[in-house]
């Protein structure tokens, strides 16, 4: 220890002032262990406020997922950041993915789960965190579904929101049902209505004839059948390759995020399904969460080029038997134009946004090109409809 000294005049003795003190400062750094519990409270208490998930269960998850799972990257990982004091104020999670631009391969990192304690005690830890993820990233960062607040700090950072990824779609298929489903989530009660819900449908249907929620019919030549385990993963990694941008799975990361998808008690039950054309080729896939009487979740459409039309058809078809009264997704340019075709409305819920230096991820992006929402975003993991009571499955080794 330095201690100060100043002499004073007429011989006297020196006197001892007291060390000077260095003020402490906050700071970012990579997520480890010991802060999983004050992370764990914080994701409760930013995104579950109220619910009965388990605290245990988000721990082990948070673990599982940003710690020890195939999408940790040493260069890219999770960021905390930490009072002067010591405590834990702000976390953004960080999914590593390797990908390829044109047959190149580049390393991506997906932020999610960006959060702080207290943004008006300390407005500047989520801003610190963002940039400190955008520097970490080698050649892409992006996120797939950014508020107002977070799509304004990446654009402070040179980023850029991409409005062709930002959009959301929803296609009722029962609109009573519909209301009350939606309703329901506000007054639980109400879902007792489904039953009236179910008869005003039919009687409507009866009355009007033909409406602009009607169940497309089957495309021609076109069939649906599901899919899973190893045929799932094949179909998919062979269906994204359309893409100049895409992620570059190993089979048992991609496995990996499909058993993630699998258990999402909040949504329903995961089909996965391939759609073939009239020659018996693989034309497109879907895969969404569905239960009777709610919203189905659509996690991730594929399709070949210009079969798109047939795919969303034969997803819409598959909801509307299995019992959904709506679905809902996000968008993609390569199947916009078949949504519209199917009378789905078009919605901006949240913002898909960039950050590169590389001209060719740029490009890919900008010409909608590329690969970036459902299994290549955040979508499949239980932060979303998952982390209750029963065990979750462990993270394939990449």
């Amino acid at each position: 220890m330095t201690t100060a000294l100043t002499t004073q005049a007429h011989g006297a003795a020196p006197a001892v002032t007291a060390p000077a003190v260095v003020p402490q400062r906050s700071e970012i750094r990579a997520f480890a262990a010991a802060d999983v519990p004050a992370v764990a409270r914080l994701f409760k208490t930013t995104f579950r406020p109220g619910d009965d998930v388990p605290l245990p269960a988000v721990e082990t998850y948070l673990r599982d997922l940003f710690i020890d799972g195939p999408d940790f990257h040493a260069a890219s990982p999770s960021l905390v950041h930490v009072t002067a004091a010591g405590h834990v104020s702000g976390f953004v999670g960080s999914l590593s993915q390797p990908m390829t631009v044109n047959g190149r391969a580049v390393r991506a990192a997906h932020a999610c789960s960006l959060m702080v304690a207290d943004p008006k005690q300390d407005s500047l830890a989520g801003a610190r965190l963002l940039r400190s993820f955008v520097g970490s990233a080698p050649d892409l960062a992006f996120s797939e579904t950014s508020s107002a607040l977070s799509r304004r700090m990446w654009t402070r950072l040179g980023g850029r929101a991409v409005s062709a990824f930002s959009m959301k779609w929803l296609r009722v298929l029962r609109p009573a049902g519909a209301a009350i489903t939606f309703a329901a989530r506000r007054w639980r009660a109400l879902g007792a209505l489904h039953p009236l819900g179910a008869f005003a449908d039919r009687v409507v249907a009866n009355k009007l004839g033909e409406t602009w929620w009607d169940v497309p019919p089957a495309p021609d030549g076109y069939s649906t059948t599901p899919v899973e385990g190893d045929a799932a993963v094949s179909l998919i990694t062979d269906l994204s390759s359309r893409f100049a941008l895409r992620p570059a799975w190993s089979a048992a990361h991609l496995a990996g995020r499909l058993a993630h998808a699998a258990y999402m008690p909040a949504f329903g039950d995961l089909v996965c399904a391939k759609v073939t054309d009239r020659d018996g080729a693989p034309a497109g896939a879907f895969l969404y969460h569905v239960r009777r009487n709610g919203l189905a979740t659509v996690l991730q459409i594929l399709a070949r080029e210009n079969a798109a039309d047939g795919v969303v058809a034969g997803l819409i078809r598959d909801a509307h038997a299995r019992g959904a009264v709506a679905l809902a997704g996000r968008c993609e340019p390569s199947i916009l134009e078949a949504l519209l075709q199917a009378n789905c409305v078009i919605l901006q819920r949240g913002s898909t946004t960039v950050h590169s230096r590389d001209p060719e991820v740029l490009a890919a992006i900008a010409k909608g090109d590329a690969m970036l929402t459902g299994l290549a975003g955040e979508a499949w993991s239980q932060l979303i409809g998952g982390l209750t009571a029963r065990p979750h499955p462990g993270p394939a080794a990449a």
